[in-house]
């Protein structure tokens, strides 16, 4: 039974780091629509750019802006 147990949490864990994995790469896309943007292009040239809607790359900035807000100080490099 312990092994299964350890299985188990191991197995949780690497879900829990999958998780963080993505929102971090979500976050950095993110900042890379905040920084075309701020070059002035619009999030229509983006989210076409990217094969995306408009609204998917207003989705990623909000995923930077999310990142800031839950874990100040903390890099996303």
């Amino acid at each position: 039974m312990p092994q299964l147990l350890e299985a188990q949490r191991q197995y949780q864990q690497t879900e829990e780091d999958a998780l963080l994995m993505r929102f971090r790469a979500r976050a950095r896309l993110g900042r890379a629509v905040v920084r075309q943007v701020e070059q002035g292009d619009s999030l229509e040239d983006i989210g076409r750019s990217l094969g995306k809607t408009a609204e998917q790359a207003r989705r990623y900035r909000q995923a930077y802006k999310d990142w800031l807000r839950d874990h100040p100080g903390e890099s996303l490099d």
